[in-house]
């Protein structure tokens, strides 16, 4: 019997199963080259060095899976033959993998089918590369016959004396006619736009008296009036003794609204649509250098928005999302398009001919709308509030820096004049304060209780790993526990628990218990990180390091297993103490871990001075991303600055599946949301991971 080479990649982490294919396939008569992986890496890997045959994969593997290995395949434009083989697999599942690509599947326990299956599908690859052959050897010779009757593909047209002469059928495309008798007689100026006919007209000349000049960008005008951006470039030519020119016009119009969109990407915050801070202070510095040459004074105001972040912990992201967007909305609307998103919750606004009276009258007039903005919902009706800071800009202006200080140090008086550490002035519909003192005392009381008689439970939920790394990883979030057994999540009490003190007790309280629960763990004999939140006054508190230094000394906790987490606005807000909080903590052996890095780029700059090993993007990037170029937009450009970092990213908040190969494409390190596993009081070893095919 003829010995076939057979080159097989098997995606199985099981010795034993393989060993069953190798004995099937080669007692069939097939000679193997075969390798084994077991997670993407090893596919990568296996492809990028490697022609394969047939893909044979298990269906379901820890971390990983067939669906995963079947992207991969597609994505590097491979056209192998994926099969599946699976000790049993769900209707729904089957069809699905099916659907997707996979040409066959096995049950593991009927290894008699493995030589047939795989015959049949070498035998289908083989009459699709000898069609792919034929179709190619078609297109080459249709080409050739294209070229012989129809010219160069190239737009080339001849003009003299500035008229047309002679032009391919290229060339009349680009610009909308029929034929050459349409264009015939018609002066090539004719096609440009009246703001582009003199620079036109200059490098025609210069091409027809001085030899061909570079190409240039042109704003056309089509036979039907519409524009196009088009590439020209010309060149001298004699034709019949006479000087010509000769003409190659290129449509751009697809690359230029590329171009356009790059530009507006570069320069805009992806969620509000403002200036990011980049482009602001750019605006805000050609503003102060117009002054200082006594062309008009202007004025600077510096939006904080106090409320923004008790919104986010207490209704969720999305609401304070839709704030920032209809405050941007707003803004742009009535005092025009010089606006930008400074920070996470910093809105700058440049006022043109606005002098001191004018910049009092603007702030009073936002303070006002802002008062009056509310969103619904669930019935209820919610208003915002900000601290405002002013500056003048005119001659007697310093510099960019000066007018930001002022600006600033006003924005920061008023918030600590309404007391911007207390409870968010967050209204309901019928006016009454939501967290009125009372409330903060009562909620206060109860957590107190809470502490004293650890009623408080601890929940975790899993962050996983997309290139194949074994250690359990887990975020843990904190519940109240009341009496009839029911969790209260924290947005409802810990707001008016931090209005009332009890921030640091409560860090305390989650950082003994989480080192208690590694502890546990680690004799069970699983390697386990936990990512432990704290709340934005945990740099100040004294208390917390030592209690850091004293369990996991006592418990002996491995320090690179507790993974310390805050949020960017309360890092940036306490710079250095955070920073100072962050180095001890690294001295300790532990890892940090900054949440919601993204929404503002601005802040990279303080980031990368601090020791932080986690960059968890904000949830505003990653809901919706299947759906918003902006948001992967966003998100590439987050991953390659953590990456020049050096710092491993962490997409929170995923809840769909068609976001998880985007994820996985632009490099992100670690996922995290409901899409795998809802918080959970227990630690489901691996549970999560075979969700994290995409």
């Amino acid at each position: 019997m003829e010995k076939k080479i057979l080159r097989l990649l098997i995606v199985d982490d099981s010795p034993d199963d393989v060993e069953v294919i190798q004995t099937t396939l080669r007692k069939a008569g097939y000679t193997l080259k075969m390798q084994r992986v077991q997670d993407a890496a090893g596919v990568q890997a296996a492809l990028a060095k490697g022609e394969w045959d047939v893909v044979l994969s298990e269906f379901s593997l820890p971390h990983f899976g067939a669906d995963i290995a079947l992207e991969l395949v597609k994505g590097a434009g491979l056209d192998i033959p994926f099969i599946v083989l699976t000790r049993a697999i769900k209707d729904a599942d089957l069809a699905r993998i099916m659907h997707s690509g996979v040409r066959d599947v096995i049950l593991k326990n009927q290894p008699v089918r493995i030589p047939p299956v795989v015959e049949r599908e070498l035998a289908v690859a083989e009459l699709a590369r000898e069609h792919r052959s034929l179709a190619q050897q078609a297109k080459e010779s249709e080409d050739k016959h294209r070229a012989v009757t129809e010219g160069s593909h190239e737009a080339i047209g001849y003009s003299q004396d500035g008229m047309h002469i002679d032009a391919n059928q290229a060339y009349l495309d680009v610009f909308g006619y029929e034929n050459f008798g349409e264009l015939e007689g018609i002066p090539v100026m004719n096609l440009i736009d009246k703001a582009d006919q003199a620079g036109f007209k200059d490098y025609l000349r210069k091409a027809i008296n001085q030899g061909p000049q570079p190409a240039q960008e042109f704003q056309a005008i089509r036979r039907d009036g519409s524009r196009v951006h088009v590439e020209l470039t010309a060149a001298p030519i004699t034709i019949h003794g006479e000087k010509c020119a000769q003409i190659l016009a290129v449509d751009i119009s697809k690359r230029k609204t590329v171009e356009d969109k790059l530009q507006f990407l570069n320069q805009r915050d992806p969620l509000t649509g403002l200036f990011n801070r980049g482009t602001f202070l750019q605006e805000l510095q050609k503003q102060v250098d117009l002054s200082k040459q006594g062309k008009g004074r202007s004025g600077l105001v510096y939006l904080d928005m106090t409320q923004l972040k008790e919104i986010n912990t207490t209704f969720g992201h999305a609401t304070g999302d839709r704030i920032l967007i209809q405050v941007a909305k707003y803004l742009r609307d009535k005092f025009g398009d010089v606006a930008g998103r400074f920070g996470g919750e910093e809105i700058t606004l440049l006022l043109p001919n606005a002098d001191e009276a004018g910049l009092k009258q603007a702030a009073d007039t936002i303070r006002s709308n802002l008062k009056d903005l509310s969103l619904s919902k669930d019935g209820k009706t919610y208003a915002c509030d900000c601290a405002i800071g002013l500056a003048v800009i005119d001659q007697n202006t310093a510099n960019l820096q000066a007018v930001m200080s002022t600006a600033f140090a006003q924005a920061r008086e008023a918030a600590a004049q309404k007391a911007r550490a207390t409870v968010a002035a967050i209204k309901l519909e019928a006016g009454k304060p939501m967290l009125d003192p009372t409330l903060v005392e009562t909620w206060s009381k109860r957590v107190t209780a809470a502490l004293e008689k650890n009623e408080f439970q601890l929940t975790y939920q899993p962050i996983i790993n997309l290139h194949g790394e074994a250690a359990e990883m887990y975020e843990v979030l904190l519940r109240l526990q009341e009496p009839n057994g029911n969790l209260i999540e924290p947005g409802q009490f810990m707001p008016a628990a931090e209005a009332g003190g009890l921030g640091p007790a409560i860090d305390r309280w989650v950082l003994d218990q989480s080192l208690r629960a590694l502890a546990e763990l680690d004799r069970q004999g699983r390697a386990t990180s936990l990512f432990i939140n704290l709340c934005p006054d945990a740099f100040k508190d004294a208390e917390l390091l030592a209690v850091l230094m004293k369990g996991l000394k006592e418990l002996k906790v491995k320090p690179e297993a507790v993974v310390l987490e805050v949020d960017e606005t309360a890092v940036i807000a306490n710079y250095t103490d955070a920073k100072t909080f962050i180095q001890s903590v690294k001295k300790l052996g532990c890892r940090f871990t900054v949440d919601n890095f993204g929404t503002s780029l601005a802040t990279l700059n303080q980031l990368r001075d601090l020791p932080v090993q986690f960059l968890k993007i904000s949830g505003a990037i990653v809901r919706n991303l299947s759906t918003d170029r902006v948001s992967q937009a966003s998100l590439k450009a987050a991953i390659q600055l953590a990456q020049a970092l050096d710092k491993k990213t962490i997409a929170k908040s995923v809840e769909k599946a068609e976001d998880m190969s985007i994820l996985f494409n632009l490099g992100v390190d670690y996922v995290q949301g409901h899409y795998f596993q809802e918080a959970d009081s227990q630690m489901h070893q691996g549970g999560a991971a075979r969700n994290a095919a995409p």
